[in-house]
């Protein structure tokens, strides 16, 4: 016996009369040391939540709904933009795969995360400034970024609490590239966008409009500076390869909405066909329709292979919009060397292309004629190599290293014109991948050691609060608990503490309404709304202190932290049966095998 127990003095039963009603222990059985039968050994850990890892631009999802819902909606909100600056606009205009993978699209239906997002910029972002505190030492560095839309914003911002001046160079007459000039303003109202960028400019980012590089400024000037991040996006629409379409009436549909965007003289037809089927041709239609006039789509594959968002479509045919599927445009008709119609072919699916969608195959005999007297060609965009001349070109893309370095000397590419998706949010991220690794080459850091150490997952994020923490400030501390960089199963999620609820949705503007004007359709959550969705999420792979663990222990050998967050497990008593880790709703628990000498 244990001689911390051996002065215990037996329990004696004297009769029959004074036995217990069931086999109880009437002494302590502290005694004996369970812990030793065990060779699979339970553990608090973190892990990556799902929609953590899948957002583009690393934003800590779950941490920010964690804060929201204990009512810091400032802290929320900063934590949110250690990622992702610009919250109040990718809550409008971002896809959200977070909310595809979020494990609750599993049980029943995604957290409503983008409009969280939004909530949240709107309420707490009308006097949210960067302090001085988060501003890293000077450097004393200069950089140049060409092109201000989101990735050359993100990178500013990110260069800017890292320590650098920063400079933007933007041809056109206002900044914001394609979040100005490619989005509607039914989608992105111009008084978000402008105080998302002005929390740049009042920090010290200086913003020169006007100012094409390659015409009215050297590439060589930039060559004084420190880095130069060339983020120029791409605004050359793709030919649509067929008979007529130089004809007067003949415009692509990102030059359309640029003249729309910026309020410059452009004539709509009446009859407007819009050809494709991504996010530019849903928002050239919907913008022809609130200028007046009726619109027909074309795209040459089925609806279901149409790469817009399926919202984006619902809303474009629910707004007026006629949808021809299937639909080959094979030439563009005059009269007087004006549109005044289009040539269609139907199709029928084959096998798939390249792209892995089935290849549209021309049906003989199927022509007809659609009367028109405007086309809007949205069929795709492609870099103008004419205004990056001096850069490597590689199958459309602007050719990168993993650190998005280029073929010139500490030249850095990010955006639309690298191989990536075509998104806000993924321009968001590339900007910021080429903040963290311009501030690598100035620190001598080797960035594919670093990017090891702030990856989160396995899906290509990364985090700019750990590269500062870790790699600035130096002011990383380790999480009491385990941290394993491992998303998150959905199937590990014990869906048994759960009820099951329909995510919040949005009012929008009714649809007499919609047509008179740009105002934004969607109206945001209300606060009873964000207030539920925000209890809907799992918190996956962390700990809430919900007491399960501590409950269903059969050796009460888990037991509460004092004065701090978290759990004490007693393994001189545990016996490693594993129901705390069963029972862990959200997958914050974790087993490993534990060798015995």
């Amino acid at each position: 016996m244990n001689k911390k127990f051996e002065d215990k003095k037996p329990v004696v039963i004297k009769s029959y009369k004074e036995m217990p009603p069931m086999s109880m222990s009437l002494s302590t059985m502290r005694w004996n040391f369970t812990g030793s039968w065990r060779y699979l050994k339970p553990y608090h850990l973190q892990r990556v939540s799902p929609c953590h890892a899948a957002c583009p631009g690393g934003q800590n999802v779950e941490g920010w709904i964690r804060l929201m819902d204990e009512g810091n909606y400032e802290k929320a909100l900063r934590l949110l933009k250690e990622e992702n600056p610009f919250p109040a606009i990718t809550g409008r205009v971002c896809f959200h795969p977070c909310e595809l993978k979020c494990s609750r699209a599993f049980f029943d239906s995604p957290v409503s995360i983008n409009n969280l997002e939004r909530f949240l910029a709107d309420h707490a972002l009308l006097d949210y400034k960067i302090t001085k505190e988060e501003i890293a030492d000077s450097t004393k560095k200069r950089v140049a970024i060409v092109g201000s839309g989101p990735a050359g914003l993100s990178c500013a911002y990110h260069l800017l609490r890292l320590g650098y001046e920063v400079e933007i160079f933007e041809a056109e007459k206002a900044a914001g590239g394609v979040l100005r000039l490619g989005i509607p303003e039914y989608r992105l109202p111009r008084d978000i966008l402008d105080r998302e960028i002005k929390v740049l400019t009042s920090s010290g980012v200086k913003i020169h409009l006007n100012k094409r590089v390659g015409k009215d400024i050297s590439y060589d000037s930039l060559k004084d500076y420190f880095a130069v991040f060339i983020a120029t996006g791409v605004h050359r629409s793709k030919k649509i390869g067929v008979p007529g379409e130089d004809a007067k009436g003949v415009m692509s549909g990102l030059e359309y909405l640029k003249k729309v965007n910026l309020k410059e003289e452009v004539e709509t037809g009446k009859k407007v066909v819009v050809i494709g089927g991504g996010n530019t041709a849903m928002d050239s239609a919907r913008v022809a329709l609130r200028n007046g006039a009726s619109v027909i789509i074309l795209y040459r594959r089925s609806r279901a292979e149409m790469p817009a968002w399926g919202e984006e479509i619902e809303e474009a045919l629910l707004e007026g919009a006629v949808l021809k599927e299937l639909s080959i445009p094979k030439k563009i008709l005059t009269k007087d060397g004006k549109v005044s119609g289009i040539l269609v072919q139907k199709a029928r699916l084959g096998k798939p292309d390249a792209s892995g969608r089935r290849k549209p195959e021309p049906i003989e005999g199927s022509e007809y004629e659609i009367e028109c007297d405007m086309i809007l060609s949205a069929i795709g965009e492609e870099i103008d190599e004419s205004s990056i001349p001096e850069l490597k070109i590689s199958k459309g893309n602007v050719s990168t290293e993993k650190d998005l370095s280029t073929s010139i000397k500490n030249f850095f590419a990010g955006g639309d014109i690298i191989d990536q998706p075509h998104t806000v949010i993924d321009a968001i991220g590339s900007g910021k991948k080429a903040a963290i690794a311009i501030d690598c080459r100035y620190r001598g850091l080797d960035y594919s050691e670093v990017i090891k150490e702030i990856s989160i997952g396995d899906w290509g994020s990364v985090s700019m609060q750990l590269y500062r923490e870790k790699f600035v400030f130096k002011t990383y501390r380790a999480p009491a608990v385990r941290v394993e960089n491992q998303i998150v199963d959905p199937k590990s999620i014990n869906t048994a503490y759960f009820m099951p609820s329909n995510r919040s949705t949005m009012e929008k503007l009714p649809l007499n309404e919609r047509l008179s004007g740009f105002r934004e359709v969607n109206k945001g959550l209300t606060h009873e709304q964000a207030i539920f969705d925000i209890s809907r999420c799992f918190h996956c792979g962390r700990c809430t202190m919900c007491d399960n663990c501590y409950i269903f222990c059969p050796d009460n050998a888990i037991s509460h932290k004092k004065d701090e967050f978290g759990y004490n497990i007693d393994y001189d008593y545990c016996k490693g049966c594993g129901i705390c880790v069963t029972e862990c709703p959200r997958n914050a628990m974790g087993m490993e095998k534990e060798s015995k000498i």
